[in-house]
């Protein structure tokens, strides 16, 4: 089969049963890879395949979610993984990591870096996420008791039977820093194919990189522009509006983004910070009033936003006690 016939086939195919990942072909040799429900797999992924080898963006949530993608992309090329690259330092994008052996580059921030690095397993994102899953075990299994229709109770059981898995899958998970970490930017040329890693400013982590293919004019951006509002919790809401002004600088037209299906265009960016200084100017206010993180949660309004995210609700109190902490300088006290 020609790489030609494998572009083709990768355009119109569907999952096989049982697949984790589906594959979108975005350009010719860059694929969007968005996890089918069948296994949790966190992020998504961008895989670059290039003239001799292949580039990944993000490792996923999981030891078994990396290898499970290590196996799948054999459906779209059979050329050897060289290269991985951790968007921020978040475990649904990096717990992956072990399975890539020593011979592959992991590209990352320093700030990816320093992170990783330490006390990784105590971050409180990693902590609350496993904190809450027994809960949502105890939720499901009430839902499928009480389910009536078939195709829900179906629904239902297939994700119990997922989060389950996952319960054990994470018990796996040994922490791996990038190998390779900058403090701004780097570029790699693979074949004809430029490849630019770029930190564009303090936003979703302190660390963010986003993968920028300028022939291509496509951009997979992590977790600093999502399909719909990113977690904010580790975030920097003050800075992060400047950072999407220097992604929206950047040419292009395709988006694959850490969740969320890919979309086109640039018209995100502008929604995203509407929201986020719309966010830090209310939780500013409520700071200085003295006002608590959680009584500050509940009085933000960001329901002007629904238009462009209809699932926008109240703000979570982790998130505000994160703003707090930037406005009074103790955010990444442990970074110093």
């Amino acid at each position: 089969m020609t790489a030609g016939s494998l572009g083709i086939l990768a355009r119109s195919q569907t999952p096989a049963p049982g697949a984790a990942y589906k594959f979108q072909e975005i350009k010719p040799g860059i694929y969007s890879a968005i996890g089918t429900g069948t296994l949790n797999v966190g992020s998504n992924s961008a895989v670059i395949v290039n003239q001799d080898d292949v580039l990944i963006v993000d490792s996923h949530i999981t030891p078994e979610a990396a290898r499970v993608m290590l196996r799948e992309i054999k459906a779209i090329t059979d050329k050897p993984v060289k290269f991985l690259v951790n968007t921020h330092f978040h475990f649904d994008h990096t717990d992956g990591n072990q399975v890539f052996g020593p011979e592959v580059l992991i590209f990352g921030h320093e700030f990816t870096r320093k992170k990783l690095a330490g006390d990784f397993l105590n971050e409180p994102i990693f902590v609350n996420s496993l904190a809450g899953i027994p809960r949502q075990i105890e939720t499901l299994q009430g839902q499928i008791a009480s389910d009536q229709d078939p195709s829900v109770k179906a629904r239902h059981e297939q994700q119990l039977k997922v989060t389950q898995a996952y319960q054990e899958q994470v018990k796996e998970v040994r922490p791996v820093p990038p190998n390779v970490s900058f403090p701004a930017s780097m570029e790699l040329t693979r074949g004809g194919r430029e490849i630019r890693l770029l930190f564009l400013g303090r936003g979703h982590t302190g660390g963010d990189i986003v993968v920028y293919l300028p022939k291509e004019r496509v951009v997979a951006s992590g977790d600093l522009l999502v399909n719909g509002i990113a977690n904010l919790v580790d975030g920097y809401v003050n800075d992060w509006p400047d950072a999407l002004d220097k992604l929206g600088a950047l040419d292009f037209d395709d988006v694959i983004p850490g969740h969320g299906e890919p979309f086109k265009g640039k018209e995100k960016i502008g929604f995203f910070q509407s929201y986020l200084r719309d966010l830090w100017q209310q939780a500013n206010k409520l700071h200085d009033e003295g006002v608590s993180p959680e009584e500050a949660a509940k009085r933000i309004d960001m329901s002007s936003h629904k238009p462009h995210f209809p699932l926008v609700g109240p703000v979570n109190p982790v998130a505000v006690a994160r703003i707090y902490a930037v406005i009074e300088g103790r955010a990444d006290e442990n970074m110093r």
